[in-house]
């Protein structure tokens, strides 16, 4: 099992991740495998847990340490991902790599490795700050061809992330329908 702690959007942040991910369905044919998850900035990449228990202690800790904050969005991004172990696509605003995300990440991961001891995940040492809009579900030509025409819109926009997610993987490959926002708290 797997689970990741994340900051996740606000009301108006949702509604305009939404709007987003339904613009680049109409447009590539992408699906709608976001909508699984609130809108959020991973704090740390999935990683592998010993047990719920363990990391859910971990996170009602954390919760009573961080607060709400405004992050700004910069430009829409679009790569190739095999997260589901096929060939697709990620679409995604990048978020300012900002001090006080960074410090944030930096406390979680300090806090994670005290209690559970190391805990690597994929992209700890480069990871980009970003909110999801579009992951798997179709070929990377759909995504490339739903970027071509979504980068064309203004990105930078201020966006509001008023609590902190637990999300869990039953299942350590990740697959469609194997996680889901385990607990949320108000930040």
């Amino acid at each position: 099992m797997k689970a990741t702690i994340v900051l996740i959007a606000d009301t108006t942040t949702e509604n305009y991740g939404r709007k987003c991910i339904l613009e680049a369905n109409r447009i590539g044919n992408i699906g709608f495998e976001m909508v699984r998850l609130p809108h959020h900035i991973s704090l740390k990449q999935p990683f592998k847990v010993p047990n719920l228990e363990a990391v859910e202690s971990i996170f009602d800790e954390y919760a009573k340490t961080v607060n709400a904050l405004t992050v700004p969005m910069l430009q829409l991004d679009c790569f190739r991902s095999n997260v589901f172990g096929y060939e697709s696509g990620c679409m995604s605003i990048r978020a300012e790599s900002t001090s006080q995300l960074i410090t944030m990440q930096q406390n979680l991961n300090a806090l994670i490795e005290a209690k559970l001891g190391s805990c690597p995940a994929e992209y700890d040492s480069d990871y980009v700050f970003h909110m999801t809009i579009a992951i798997g579900g179709a070929p990377y030509k759909n995504y490339e061809k739903a970027y071509q025409v979504m980068k064309k819109h203004d990105y930078h926009y201020d966006f509001h992330f008023n609590r902190l997610g637990l999300l869990y993987y039953d299942d350590d490959k990740i697959r469609p329908g194997t996680y889901f926002c385990y607990k949320i708290a108000d930040l």
